[in-house]
């Protein structure tokens, strides 16, 4: 009897104790099944209709939207239903170990990594892990597992392409590793050099993602030049001088677009460098850079201070353009159908993106950020608060 009592309280100690600092582990708490692809009342028609609200930049999946959040005890991802709010799936870090924003990988997946290396991917519509991974540590390991604000340069992440298969790129602890988008397996790592000439706290290197391409901006004396580089192997494709391709955008078709310094539209082919065109009458130098830019199949839309613009891909010839107000936002969404773009401060417009006929306009009650577009629905943010959903 003795040795029961002895063993039920070591029991009930040991749950207070997992209750005090989070259960082991990473558990995914499904609540229910999504609707996906989703389709709104009012969705598909010629005006601009607010179908829902999704929280500040979450990341948006059909009716569900994904945002990162930190409980009492636990790092979570919360996927909340935009249709009534109700929780889709919940998604802890037992050992309350420090996350990262979460990034969309594809159109049903998104990447949740922590800090410790580990990386889950999540199948959102289903709330289902498809695969987790363990990145190796890095040369800087040890000094970012005491993270604070200062480190928050020593990570980066992003998603590029090989063809269709998406690539998860993670700039961590002095170290890039892409990992495979189905599998998680690490398709290649890049080391930079350990040069006594990089500051201490970071890397010595910055990457952005862009299409089939990884472009690599290095910091420290005597290493090679900003390099762009494979993504489906990691093999240097070319060099480049500048900062000009640090919100470059791929087009597909072997393109990659950028804005230079007198505010021109520059289109050079990934696998060289090659500069294919440059509109010089773009006139974004005062202007949001590439990540500003509308991509379709077929054309790049840009706003300028004046005017929102059209360029064949192919050609770089102006397929419309059409002067517009300015605004302190210069962010278009389009999905090659329709496209959105500011008008003025509180004023959305949303255009024919084939022709830039005006199709409809919006006032809403607060100064407004267009961030995303997907699946014929529209994120935009409205003052500081949630996201508002059109369509």
């Amino acid at each position: 009897m003795r040795l029961i009592q002895i063993m039920s309280c070591a029991v009930i100690g040991i749950l207070l104790l997992l209750g005090l600092v989070g259960w082991p582990g990473e558990t995914m708490t499904r609540m229910g099944n999504s609707s996906y692809p989703w389709r709104p009342a009012g969705w598909g028609t010629p005006g601009i209709d607010v179908l829902g609200r999704a929280p500040f930049a979450a990341e948006v999946y059909g009716d569900v939207a994904v945002d990162r959040r930190r409980g009492l005890r636990t790092e979570r991802l919360v996927a909340e239903r935009i249709t009534d709010g109700s929780t889709a799936w919940l998604y802890e870090n037992g050992w309350a170990d420090d996350s990262l924003e979460p990034v969309r990988v594809d159109d049903r997946r998104i990447a949740a990594i922590w800090r410790d290396g580990r990386v889950s991917l999540i199948d959102v519509p289903d709330g289902r892990i498809v695969w987790q991974a363990d990145l190796p540590p890095g040369p800087a390991h040890e000094a970012n597992r005491a993270y604070d604000e200062e480190w928050a340069a020593a990570w980066e992440i992003s998603v590029s392409m090989d063809g269709s298969v998406p690539l998860v790129v993670v700039l961590h602890d002095g170290r890039l590793d892409v990992l495979d988008g189905r599998t998680g397996a690490i398709r290649w790592s890049n080391p930079p050099d350990s040069s006594a000439s990089c500051p201490t706290e970071k890397s010595g290197l910055d990457v952005r993602s862009a299409g089939e391409t990884v472009l690599a901006f290095r910091h420290c004396a005597g290493e090679e030049p900003n390099v762009a580089l494979s993504a489906a192997d990691g093999r240097r494709l070319w060099g480049f001088d500048g900062g000009e391709l640090w919100d470059a955008r791929a087009l597909g078709a072997d393109r990659l677009a950028s804005v230079d310094n007198n505010g021109a539209l520059v289109v050079r082919r990934v696998h060289d460098g090659k500069v294919l065109w440059r509109a010089s009458s773009a006139g974004l130098k005062d202007s949001s850079y590439g990540e500003a830019m509308g991509v379709s199949d077929e054309l790049v839309t840009v706003r300028s201070k004046t005017a929102v613009a059209a360029y064949r891909i192919a050609d770089g010839q102006v397929a419309w353009r059409r002067a517009l107000g300015g605004t302190r936002d210069h962010t278009v969404l389009t999905d090659g159908v329709d496209a959105y773009v500011a008008e003025d401060a509180t004023t959305l417009v949303k255009l024919d993106a084939r022709t830039g006929r005006i199709v409809d306009r919006h006032r809403f009650e607060d100064d407004i950020t267009p961030r995303w577009m997907r699946d014929g629905l529209a994120g935009i943010g409205v003052g500081t608060g949630d996201d508002v959903v059109i369509g």
